[in-house]
């Protein structure tokens, strides 16, 4: 077919289109009729299209790809096939992204006669996914080298995603690993149902929690530190909220152990500055009293010295709590 019997059969739309590139192969391959736009577009490989094989104006990695779908217009005459395809630029390092959709062309009289093709260029959109999936590609790598767990649940508690930290302390919990669509309700622990859902209703009413909780999972616990944060798309709409928790139960040990030390270190005080003090008063007391008193029978002296014994006795047992709570 001429290119203007192929011109009259197509919509003057899409013949005149400054937006679409349109292109019309015969069954074998070869270009038959292209529109200004796409001459315009391609103007630099210096190519006139018409007899050409379509390989001329696609990067060789997707040649299969369209080869595959050409068949398929050719099995099914009536429908319509969308493809992405890599096309050259006159930088030789780079190429353009291109959205085609491929039909079967019909003649005059209804019989096969070529592969219809429109196209636009998506170079740009392409790029802004890259960078999107470079961006989420970025994240995905600091979620997952964080010993954080850190999930993204939707408002009617399904996951929607998860790191591989959060998978391994579910499945260590609950025997079951997690998996995007399933319930949460799944992986929460029953005495912790109530927090969880007032906690995540105030999350996905616009709310950042965070909080500190000790959770029991059979004869063992721990130390969560816990952030609900609402999840918006980039429209600002809600999409649902992400869990993030971290086990602080080192930290929170420690911080015990502190309080303990300093307990026993006021004890240690008051023992020092009154028990000990206590027992010196007394037994210089009673020293001085058994040099001093000459009136003193033998009887009294063997008494008060007793009674001296008794308190340097109560005052090397008070010595030796403090040097075992100073230990311990």
């Amino acid at each position: 077919m001429t290119q203007t019997e192929i011109c009259n059969l197509l919509p003057s739309f899409l013949c005149d289109s400054v937006t679409y590139s349109v292109v019309v192969t015969d069954l074998l391959g070869d270009y038959s009729y292209v529109n200004d736009l796409f001459k315009k577009r391609f103007a630099f490989l210096g190519v006139d299209f018409i007899g050409k094989p379509f390989q001329v104006a696609i990067h060789p990695g997707d040649v299969e790809s369209a080869i595959t779908i050409v068949h398929q217009c050719i099995a099914n005459p009536n429908k319509v096939f969308p493809i992405d395809i890599r096309k050259p630029c006159n930088n030789d390092n780079e190429f353009h992204w291109t959205h085609w959709e491929f039909s079967l062309f019909k003649d005059a009289t209804g019989n096969p006669a070529g592969i219809l093709c429109v196209g636009h260029d998506i170079t740009e959109s392409q790029k802004i996914v890259k960078k999107l999936r470079h961006s989420e590609n970025k994240l995905r790598a600091i979620l997952e080298s964080t010993t954080d767990a850190n999930l993204l649940i939707s408002p009617d508690y399904k996951i929607i995603s998860f790191n591989k930290q959060a998978a391994i302390q579910t499945e260590a919990v609950f025997g079951k690993p997690l998996e995007v669509g399933a319930t949460m309700k799944d992986f929460i622990l029953p005495n912790d149902f109530d927090d969880f859902y007032a906690d995540t209703k105030r999350a996905l009413n616009g709310e950042y929690i965070h909080l500190e909780r000790k959770i029991f999972f059979g004869d063992a616990s721990a130390w969560l530190e816990v952030n609900y944060i609402p999840a918006y798309d980039p429209d600002g709409k809600l999409v649902g909220f992400t869990f993030s928790s971290t086990n602080i139960t080192e930290r929170k040990t420690d911080a015990l152990k502190i309080v303990q030390q300093d307990e026993r270190l006021k004890h240690i005080t008051w023992q020092q500055s009154h028990e000990l003090r206590r027992h010196v008063v007394n037994i210089m007391g009673l020293y001085n009293l058994i040099k001093l008193e000459d009136n003193l029978s033998a009887e009294e002296k063997f008494q008060h010295l007793d009674t001296l014994l008794s308190e340097v006795k109560e005052l090397d047992i008070t010595i030796h709590e403090i040097v075992s709570r100073s230990i311990s």
